[in-house]
C-alpha cells in the first residue's frame, strides 16, 4: 500500500479522523506509528467537546478511555480523606490523561476538570490494548510516559517535603507561563498566563492555604514579580521569579 503523504488526506478516512490523527500523533506515545498504519488506528480515535468546568473523569471511577487533549487546559485533582483537594498538574494541548488507570484497570485517581472550553480525542480501553497487540512498538511509548509521570509526581514530593510555599507558588507560574505563557505588552517581556488561575487554584496546586497563597502572591506583587489583568496572572519579572523558585 502506498503511504499517504503528511498532510493530504487518504480517501479512506474522512476530515474529522484525519484531524484527530494529527492530535494524536503529536503524542509521543504513538511516535513510532507510521502513515499507513494511522490508517488503521484512525477508526479508534474519537473526538468530544466539553465546557468549562465540567468532568472528564472522576476520581474513582472505571477507567474506560484515555484522553487526548485538542483544544484547552485541564487540571488534575485528587480528593483526599480530609475533604482536601490538591491540584497535581495543569495539561495543556498534546498531552494525555488517565493513561495509567486505563493500563492497570484500577479507578482513575484523579479527577479531570476542564479549566476553559476543551476538544478531546478518545481511545477506549479495549481499543488501545487492541493497538498494542497490534503494534507492539507502542508498548515503548508507553514506557516513556511512564517513566515521565513517575518523575514529576516524585519532584512533586520532594517538593511538598522540603521547599518553601515561594519556591513551590513561583515553581508552579513558571510551570504555567511555559504551558500557557503569552507575551504581554506591559512591562516589556512580561508573560501573561493565559489561562483561568484562582488564589485557590494555586493554594491547591502547591499544597498549601488560600490564605498563605494570597499573602505570597500579594509579597510578589509588591516585589514587582507578577501583576494581574483581566483575571489572568502575569509574570512581570521572571528572571526574579527564577531566582526566587531556585533559593535553597
Amino acid at each position: 500500500m502506498t503511504q499517504t503523504p503528511v498532510g493530504r488526506v487518504s480517501p479512506r478516512l474522512n476530515k474529522l479522523q484525519w484531524n484527530m490523527v494529527q492530535v494524536a500523533r503529536t503524542v509521543p506515545l504513538f511516535n513510532a506509528l507510521t502513515e499507513e498504519e494511522w490508517q488503521a488506528v484512525a477508526p479508534y480515535l474519537h473526538g468530544h467537546c466539553y465546557p468549562k468546568d465540567a468532568y472528564l473523569f472522576f476520581q474513582g471511577d472505571q477507567p474506560d478511555a484515555l484522553f487526548i487533549l485538542w483544544i484547552g487546559r485541564v487540571k488534575l485533582v485528587r480528593h483526599t480523606d480530609h475533604g482536601r483537594d490538591v491540584v497535581l498538574e495543569v495539561l495543556g494541548p498534546g498531552q494525555l490523561l488517565g493513561e495509567m488507570a486505563v493500563l492497570d484497570g484500577r479507578p482513575y485517581s484523579t479527577t479531570a476538570l476542564t479549566l476553559e472550553e476543551v476538544a478531546v480525542v478518545s481511545i477506549g480501553r479495549r481499543d488501545f490494548f487492541s493497538i498494542l497487540e497490534r503494534f507492539p512498538k507502542v508498548s515503548m511509548g508507553v514506557i516513556s510516559e511512564l517513566s515521565r509521570r513517575l518523575r514529576l509526581t516524585s519532584e512533586l514530593v520532594r517538593s511538598l517535603a522540603v521547599d518553601r510555599v515561594e519556591q513551590r507558588i513561583a515553581r508552579t507560574l513558571i510551570r504555567l507561563a511555559n504551558l500557557a505563557g503569552a507575551p504581554y505588552d506591559t512591562p516589556e517581556e512580561a508573560l501573561l498566563i493565559d489561562m483561568p488561575l484562582t488564589r485557590q487554584d494555586i493554594a491547591e496546586m502547591t499544597g498549601t492555604t488560600v490564605e498563605t497563597a494570597i499573602r505570597v502572591m500579594s509579597r510578589f506583587r509588591k516585589q514587582g514579580l507578577v501583576s494581574s489583568s483581566r483575571g489572568r496572572v502575569v509574570i512581570t519579572d521572571l528572571e526574579s521569579l527564577r531566582l526566587v523558585a531556585q533559593k535553597p
